[in-house]
């Protein structure tokens, strides 16, 4: 593993062969390492984006206090890619034709996708902060595109977790946004409720078709009409950012969740923002909760992180933004070239340290292994913020990690 201590001496890959080139070997210019950050900065999907970019910034400028990857500094540079494909490629050619042909910051899905062939074809990297999709190391894999943080596996640690903590609840049912996100966590959701709960209570659970919705509704009446007359005492819901905050807000009067467990995807503190105390009672997916992760690097981050933001409650994907940038400076200090093919073997296989501890990326899929994290949070009236968070665990990524398959489509079951 290439720890962080070595890196920022500069002594990683330090016995390793340099590039002949003199243009890209590291050691040889006091020239910046050039990375480009495309992300969401306006559009719906802007809140995500502001904690890459702040994450991202919070990252480089700690390695360039500390020396920067074998004297060189990092220099970021952003784009606005409004979690939109189209203008996410234009962006992305823009960098590539500036010379940073080092990427990350994508979160979305379809982003994501569309990153793989022009990367590809453009002979440039990206590495995702968030994207969930499947098809990302399986059916759609690519060579240039890797995902350092969780990746599909996370609903399958969420589903295990859930057979672990509530076995009598053996029916599930989900409200699923029609799109590739949302059919994602559904289908590995179900994958790893029909794997762990047979496996670990010896039952198997009822599988509820889910709820579908439109993305961007405004108005989930009908469907939490529609979820209220499910037997499932398990919801999964897949709603993101402010159209989680309105269904969640929309189903309290119908007390959709008053006798169900809730496990939110992944929406961390967005919906609880929203609504304070108002928010149910919920299970919620978290790339990085940085009360649970103790490590002096994690407890740095987020300090530099308040200082630089003034919010006191980061959430998940600054650590994914924090993984990607010290991912390319571990792979640049091990390659010794930022050259893109020599920084894709440096990649392949790299274990580094991260905010959430060390990471492994597998190079069979170049998916990322590394611990996943789950927050209940519940209301707390009277507080300044109006909820807590009640209680936290970690998963090892390992046991949860679907088999890499490049070029397959994912093995899923599915409820008969």
């Amino acid at each position: 593993m290439i720890s962080r201590r070595a890196l920022l001496a500069g002594g990683a890959g330090s016995a390793l062969a340099l590039s002949v080139n003199p243009r890209i070997v590291v050691g040889q210019t006091n020239e910046p390492i050039k990375i480009g950050v495309v992300t969401p900065l306006s559009g719906p999907q802007e809140f995500i984006g502001s904690f890459v970019k702040s994450g991202a910034e919070v990252a480089a400028e700690m390695i360039n206090k500390a020396g920067g990857v074998k004297g060189r500094p990092l220099q970021l540079e952003f784009r606005d890619e409004k979690a939109n494909p189209a203008a996410a490629t234009t962006v992305a050619r823009e960098l590539l034709g500036l010379g940073y042909n080092l990427q990350l910051g994508t979160i979305s899905s379809t982003v994501a996708l569309a990153y793989g062939p022009l990367m590809q074809q453009e002979n440039g990297i990206n590495l995702t902060c968030g994207a969930g999709t499947e098809k990302l190391n399986h059916e759609n894999y690519t060579s240039n595109v890797f995902r350092v943080g969780d990746g599909t596996y996370r609903m399958r640690a969420q589903a295990r977790f859930m057979a672990e903590k509530y076995p009598e609840v053996t029916s599930w049912t989900g409200i699923i946004p029609d799109h590739e996100y949302g059919r994602t966590v559904w289908a590995v959701f179900v994958d790893g409720l029909l794997e762990f709960y047979p496996a670990l209570t010896g039952k198997t659970p009822t599988i509820v078709p889910p709820v579908l919705v439109p993305y961007g509704s405004g108005d989930y009446r009908n469907f939490i009409t529609q979820m209220m007359k499910s037997p499932a005492k398990g919801v999964v819901n897949a709603t993101y950012g402010g159209d989680a905050a309105t269904f969640f807000q929309q189903a309290r009067p119908y007390g959709l969740f008053r006798d169900r467990i809730l496990m939110d995807a992944a929406n961390e503190f967005i919906v609880a923002n929203a609504l304070k105390d108002q928010v149910p009672k919920h299970w919620t997916g978290s790339h990085w909760y940085y009360a649970n992760n103790k490590s002096q690097l994690s407890q740095d981050f987020y300090q530099a992180y308040v200082a630089k933001t003034g919010n006191r409650m980061p959430m998940g994907w600054a650590g994914e933004a924090q993984a990607a940038v010290s991912a390319y400076a571990a792979a640049i200090a091990k390659a010794g070239s930022t050259d893109t093919k020599a920084v894709i073997a440096a990649l392949k296989g790299l274990t580094w340290d991260t905010v959430t501890g060390p990471r492994t990326i597998r190079a069979e899929d170049n998916q990322a292994i590394k611990n996943l994290e789950v927050i209940q949070i519940e209301p707390a009236p009277g507080t300044d913020i109006g909820f807590k968070v009640s209680d936290s665990v970690q998963i090892p990524g390992a046991p949860v990690i679907e088999p890499a398959t490049p070029g397959q489509k994912m093995a899923l079951r599915t409820a008969s």
